[in-house]
C-alpha cells in the first residue's frame, strides 16, 4: 500500500443497476480521481469510536483496500465509476460511506503557479509586511470560498534552535491568520523547502 494516500471523496452509493458507484469529491477540482486506474478505500467507522480519517494517520490507512477501475468520469458535481468485479446494484450500495483515497504520486502534474492544497498544508509561512521576511506560522488548512482559497495559518513564535511555539490570545487560544491565496497577498511558494512568503500583516 502506498504511504502517500490522500482522501479525495466518499462513496454515496450505487448508480444505476450495473454495479457502478457514485462518489462525492471533497474538492471542486477533483481531476486526480480520474488520473489512475487504482483507488484505495476505507470502510466508515462510527464517529463515537474514532475521529475522521486524516492524511497523516497512516495507521488508519492500513485498513485501506485496493479497488481497480474500468473507468471513472465526472457526473455533474459528483463522479461515477465502474469497478472491476462489481456487477450489481446491491454490491455497489454496500460500499456506501467508504472513503476513496488516491496515491499522491498518481496526481496529474499541476500547471505553472498552480498547487494542490495537500502540498501547501504544513508549509512554513513568513510575512514581509514589515519589510524583511519574518516567520508568521504554519499552514494548518485551506478553506474554499466562492472568490478564492484561503490559507489558514496558525501563528507561531520562533523560540530558536528550530523550536516554535503557538502564539496565543488572552484566553490561551491559538491565533490564526486567514490569507487569501491570490497574487496580491501571496508571494513565493517553494514546495522544495516547504515555505511560503505572504504580504500580510501579522495582527490583521
Amino acid at each position: 500500500m502506498p504511504d502517500d494516500l490522500i482522501e479525495l471523496g466518499r462513496i454515496l452509493g450505487a448508480h444505476g443497476i450495473k454495479g457502478w458507484i457514485k462518489i462525492q469529491p471533497f474538492s471542486s477540482d477533483s481531476q486526480a480521481l480520474g488520473a489512475t486506474k487504482r483507488w484505495w478505500m476505507v470502510a466508515p467507522t462510527s464517529p463515537l469510536r474514532s475521529p475522521p480519517l486524516r492524511s497523516s494517520d497512516v495507521r488508519e490507512y492500513s485498513r485501506a483496500t485496493a479497488i481497480d477501475l474500468v473507468w471513472a468520469k465526472p457526473h455533474g458535481a459528483a463522479w461515477i465509476a465502474c469497478v472491476k468485479g462489481l456487477h450489481d446494484r446491491d454490491a455497489a450500495q454496500a460500499l456506501k460511506g467508504h472513503t476513496i483515497l488516491v496515491s499522491r504520486a498518481d496526481f496529474p502534474a499541476p500547471d505553472a503557479n498552480e498547487y494542490y492544497w495537500v502540498d501547501l498544508i504544513g508549509c512554513q509561512v513568513a510575512t514581509d509586511d514589515a519589510g524583511q521576511p519574518e516567520p508568521l506560522g504554519v499552514v494548518e488548512s485551506i478553506q474554499d470560498s466562492p472568490a478564492h482559497p484561503i490559507l489558514v495559518i496558525r501563528q507561531q513564535i520562533d523560540m530558536g534552535s528550530d523550536d516554535q511555539q503557538d502564539r496565543l490570545d488572552d484566553k490561551g487560544n491559538p491565533i490564526y491568520s486567514l490569507v487569501p491565496f491570490v497574487d496580491v497577498h501571496v508571494g513565493d511558494v517553494d514546495l522544495s523547502t516547504r515555505s511560503i512568503l505572504v504580504h500580510w500583516p501579522r495582527d490583521f
